[in-house]
């Protein structure tokens, strides 16, 4: 597997006051250099916000990995978790006749943000990922994603380390909410 850039930076995140798990679980999303065809299953997906039937359309192609940042975390609540596992998104989105996700508001507070966002609709479905045999930690946690309307946001370098190096990357804005939810197939009976 080629990983060609960065994609993403997703960061841990306080929504709506709930408090961070773990403030130093970082992911850190490369697209990958190969084009895959993939079964098109429909899942339901499970979350906080309710339970969705979405169209896993494609293979994202991104590879995301568990990453931390280099230097000071803010002060924030801990509470020990397992290790983050990794996880291929993949593009998805609602299905059409279904229940559909009403957009809302949520607030969310990080070492970069203090803001209201609007969470738009679900984009992602992140599956757990074995990279090189490495192992799932929970191959039941998967993550829904869901597009954010953000507010003007400066962009800023951070420095980060992961399996694959250390280096410097740059955060523009906000763009998705990754929340973590089960996923059950849906079988055409």
């Amino acid at each position: 597997m080629e990983l060609v850039r960065t994609e993403q930076f997703c960061n841990a995140v306080d929504k709506n006051g709930e408090g961070i798990l773990d403030p130093s679980a970082h992911l850190t999303c490369y697209k990958v250099g190969r084009p895959v065809s993939v079964v098109r299953p429909k899942v339901i997906s499970t979350d906080q916000f309710g339970e969705l039937e979405l169209n896993v359309r494609t293979r994202r192609t991104e590879l995301c990995v568990p990453t931390q940042e280099i230097g000071g975390l803010a002060e924030v609540k801990r509470v020990e978790i397992p290790s983050l596992d990794h996880f291929e998104l993949y593009v998805a989105a609602e299905t059409p006749g279904k229940r559909t996700f009403e957009k809302r508001e949520v607030d969310l507070e990080d070492q970069f943000l203090d803001e209201t966002v609007e969470l738009k609709k679900p984009v992602r479905l992140g599956v757990p990922t074995d990279k090189n045999e490495e192992g799932i930690s929970d191959p039941s946690t998967h993550l829904t994603c869901y597009s954010v309307k953000a507010p003007r946001f400066e962009k800023r370098d951070v420095e980060v380390a992961n399996q694959f190096g250390e280096f410097r990357l740059t955060v523009k804005k906000p763009n998705m909410l990754c929340v973590p939810s089960s996923k059950q197939v849906v079988t055409d009976d």
